[in-house]
């Protein structure tokens, strides 16, 4: 855009060359409109692109010609013109040739962050953070994909470096990079596409899932995305020249959805475990993480992988399965497919059976109005009144649908907590003495944090006291959606299941801005009545909300999920009562 200005300005300052003579000639007011105009429209178009001293002469070539205005001479009106002319043309060569125009700080930001971490991460004990064993390993990397000015480096060592911290609420979002690069950032991150992708079985086995060309699973030639990112946008430009001939080079050897996969290019794929440098998120809680790392082995590898799986009568075979292209979006499909929770409006109900209902719950919002604020009482009403509503009709159980919750306002959780709560009085959380003069939270000698303000409390009104509750989650269930499992998980009528325990993160988080896109840390703590930190992984990284019973890995759910498309994770719960 800004290569497209300098060009405009330039025509514009030959085109008031051209006319310089026209203008004398024929006096009128109209032309001072004609010479404001690129004022105007370098104003419009460079409020869409960053601030870079390299570009200060675009500000200044219509600046000048507007100058042509003030006098009545032709020669003196071209003079200017031809100034404005080539301050743009130098400006045109300096963006186009100069190796430092659009040069991304990226090692500075790694010292902005990692300074302001240092000082307001607010889980350094918890997480057992030794910030200078961690400046010393992550500066030259940083420093080299500043060198290279290289943005898919950039992205992985910014997603290694959040992993340290096994906190859901540390991460980096590249979303300052046009939307192409940040695709082709995370396509070239996630390895290669070889036609499939794992998962452990609840019997300690792989198994195949997602394979291309089997029931409902995702293809290389999908042109729709079932998935939080958009690939097929980019995803073409990484196909493989032989792709479309070679991707049934699994089906046709015998993998199909729910096969068991006994190695990967002649190892065990546990082994491979150690090698994986990153996660799509993260996942504080170790039996979460181990979950998901049979997925990212699936993308590991060259030109080719060779397979070894049991075919039907149980004997064991290996198949060569080229690459097809990056494995990113079929990760993404994967994890998507097996976490996603039902795709319908926030705080909407929808009948399972003749005496279940679910509630889908994605997001602690309730509307733009009530999210920065405490008074959630319209929507604790309506749903009172939905509620009763239901129990009136003989409905006995709900399942709260809280997979993939990615937050929000935990006043939102109490809201709605209140109503299943036993009744009496309930604490929150209690809030960290804060030093006015440092901004940080102050430590007592004990190491705990020092008890602020008491805890929010609110009343329960045990409206479902003869009834049953489940709470459906996954290791995406974040921030305020741990929250609702912290508050209600406990309740006496209330299970909590899912595929894998929540998240685990619930501190107040701030988002710095960096020249890429965002960094996000915890930085303000919630405490429990006793002084700990609440919900986070300590440096065990064991979950530390309720969790009662894991929803079987098995052929069941593989059928019903990549071949059928089925909600099956859903249905499971909705039977468990």
């Amino acid at each position: 855009m800004d290569v497209t200005l300098a060009i405009i300005e330039i025509i514009l300052a030959l085109g008031f060359i051209a006319i310089s003579g026209r203008i004398k000639k024929y006096p009128s007011n109209k032309w001072r409109l004609l010479y404001i105009a690129p004022g105007l429209l370098t104003i419009i178009i460079m409020s869409f692109i960053p601030w870079n001293i390299g570009v200060i002469g675009l500000y200044i070539a219509p600046v000048i010609m507007a100058m042509g205005l003030f006098s009545e001479n032709d020669k003196v009106k071209r003079c200017i013109a031809g100034g404005a002319a080539a301050v743009a043309l130098l400006t045109l060569i300096n963006i186009s040739i100069n190796p430092g125009y659009n040069r991304l700080d990226l090692y500075g930001d790694f010292e902005e962050v990692f300074a302001s971490m240092k000082k307001h991460y607010i889980l350094t004990e918890e997480k057992g953070i030794d910030w200078d064993k961690l400046y010393k390993e992550y500066k030259p990397k940083f420093k080299e994909a500043d060198k290279k000015q290289d943005l898919t480096m950039n992205y992985q060592i910014w997603q290694q470096y959040a992993q340290e911290f096994y906190d859901g609420h540390v991460g980096y979002t590249p979303n300052k990079l046009n939307e192409n690069q940040a695709l082709s950032v995370m396509c070239e991150s996630y390895g290669n596409d070889y036609g499939l992708s794992l998962i452990k079985l609840s019997t300690g086995e792989y198994a195949a899932v997602n394979v291309e060309g089997c029931g409902m699973s995702y293809s290389i030639n999908d042109k729709d995305d079932i998935g939080e990112v958009e690939y097929s946008k980019i995803k073409d430009e990484y196909k493989t020249e032989n792709a479309d001939a070679e991707r049934l080079t699994l089906v046709n050897a015998g993998i199909k959805n729910g096969t068991i996969i006994t190695k990967w290019d002649g190892k065990a794929i546990d082994d491979y475990f150690d090698d994986i440098p990153f996660y799509y998120f993260q996942v504080p809680v170790k039996e979460n993480e181990e979950f998901y790392q049979p997925m990212y082995v699936a993308g590991m590898g060259g030109d080719s992988v060779e397979i070894s799986f049991l075919d039907e009568s149980g004997e064991e075979k290996t198949v060569t399965a080229p690459k097809l292209g990056a494995y990113a979006p079929r990760l993404d499909n994967t994890i998507t497919s097996i976490d996603k929770g039902v795709k319908m409006t926030n705080l909407t109900w929808e009948s399972l059976s003749e005496d279940t209902v679910m509630i889908r719950i994605y997001s602690m919002a309730y509307d733009m109005n009530t999210y920065d604020g405490a008074d959630y009482s319209e929507m604790t009403n309506k749903l009172r009144e939905e509620v009763l509503a239901y129990k009136e009709a003989g409905i006995k159980n709900i399942v709260f649908d809280l997979r993939s919750n990615s937050g929000g306002s935990p006043f939102m959780v109490q809201g709605v907590a209140q109503l299943f709560a036993p009744e009496g009085e309930h604490s929150t959380y209690y809030s960290a003495e804060i030093n006015e003069d440092t901004a940080t939270f102050e430590r007592g000698a004990d190491g705990k944090y020092k008890m602020g303000e008491e805890a929010v409390s609110y009343y329960g009104e045990d409206l479902w006291h003869d009834g049953q509750i489940i709470l459906l989650v996954n290791a995406q269930t974040v921030s305020a959606g741990d929250d609702m499992v912290y508050m209600m998980g406990d309740f006496p009528n209330v299970k909590v299941m899912g595929t894998t325990k929540s998240n685990n993160s619930c501190q107040a988080v701030q988002g710095m801005e960096i020249s890429t896109g965002q960094f996000a840390f915890s930085v303000v703590p919630n405490l429990t009545e006793d002084g700990e930190i609440a919900i986070d992984t300590l440096t065990d990284h064991e979950s530390r909300v309720p969790f009662d019973e894991y929803i079987p890995m098995d052929e069941e759910l593989i059928t019903a999920i990549f071949d059928n498309g089925e909600d099956y994770i859903l249905k499971y719960a909705a039977e468990s009562f």
